[in-house]
């Protein structure tokens, strides 16, 4: 049997074929919610089956725009004015960790996976939860890093929430690689007169390298570090709600991004701040309106210069005291320290 290579132009056209599989398999699954539960996706086995069968430096562009071109479809904010959304920089370079921890052990992936026997179809489903659960800690930590106190406790919540995600997430991981991955590998193997490449040189295993460490920089720097506005990604289905507080007072300016629990009000949210950035405020309870008046924030006292401490809610001046106003998803709470208009 003759034994063949696939030539330069066939791996542009698998290459467009397994982008456009990804993009559409990503939009009907969760564009159109199709999935038969949480999770279900096929860019993994996606990006698997391109380095298997691709070099890495055209393979490494399949799940990056799959992701991209279904996102688009979907209609998520991939940029932000100039800003790409933050969490996507995670999502991104996650597939992009997938993509070389492949590459450099595509030689024994190819060798394991080379035939219809009970072992491979375990090997095949091991790779599944494997890949997933190094996607999902990936992600998770992204989450956290972007939303999250950075402390232990909060790290462990976010982990905690997300386990049921992960299951899912899993069985997703299982199912395509045993229902598609496996087949086609093995298929390929066995009745195919195409060669699998099986060596990879490692001068094509340093584009891939490089742009799986820029992204991986990208999401801990630059606008990963930008807080988000309310139209990009908060945490949703959850007790727990993203807040931004920008504190403006008499020549200085602090901000940050909180996170509030059921329950919180624009004064405990303020209260939060207060211990985090080690500022200082006073506040007396009024019983005749039942509610609390902040007197002074960071040294700054009511009526100097006939400046008083008031608080917006996304630019709006709320008409109830900030102890009786719940916050909600994505607020933008701004205190400011300036004359009150007449």
């Amino acid at each position: 049997m003759k034994i063949e290579r696939l030539s330069d132009l066939r791996q542009i056209i698998l290459m467009i074929g397994l982008i456009i599989i990804g993009t559409l398999g990503r939009y009907v699954l969760f564009g159109l919610g199709v999935q038969p539960f949480p999770n279900f996706e096929v860019i993994m086995v996606v990006t698997f089956l391109a380095i298997m069968f691709l070099k890495p430096t055209i393979a490494i562009f399949v799940p990056l725009l799959s992701m991209i071109f279904s996102d688009l479809l979907i209609g998520n904010p991939i940029f932000i004015g100039s800003q790409m959304n933050r969490i996507m920089l995670f999502t991104y370079s996650g597939f992009t960790i997938i993509a070389l921890i492949i590459v450099f052990n595509r030689d024994r992936l190819k060798k394991s996976l080379g035939g219809f026997r009970l072992k491979n179809v375990g090997i095949a489903a091991g790779l599944g939860i494997g890949f997933v659960l190094i996607y999902d800690v990936w992600t998770n930590i992204g989450w956290w890093y972007l939303l999250y106190p950075h402390n232990v406790n909060s790290l462990a919540a976010v982990f905690t929430a997300g386990i049921p995600f992960m299951i899912y997430h899993m069985i997703s991981g299982v199912v395509t690689f045993v229902l598609v991955a496996l087949p086609i590998l093995a298929y390929v193997s066995e009745k195919t007169s195409i060669e699998l490449p099986i060596k990879i040189k490692n001068i094509h295993k340093i584009p891939v390298a490089v742009l799986a460490l820029c992204l991986i920089a990208l999401s801990f720097t630059g606008t990963a570090m930008q807080v988000p506005e309310k139209s990009e990604v908060w945490l949703e289905k959850s007790d727990e709600t993203s807040v931004k507080m920008v504190v403006l007072g008499d020549g200085w300016t602090l901000e940050d991004n909180l996170i509030a629990y059921d329950g919180d009000t624009a004064f405990s949210i303020l209260e939060t701040f207060s211990k985090r950035n080690g500022v200082s405020f006073e506040y007396t309870y009024y019983e005749q309106f039942d509610s609390i008046l902040i007197d002074s924030i960071n040294g700054d006292v009511n009526g100097e210069d006939g400046k008083y401490w008031q608080y917006y809610v996304n630019e709006d001046i709320p008409m109830i005291g900030a102890d009786k106003y719940t916050v909600s998803n994505g607020d933008y709470i701004e205190w400011r320290f300036d004359v009150i208009p007449v």
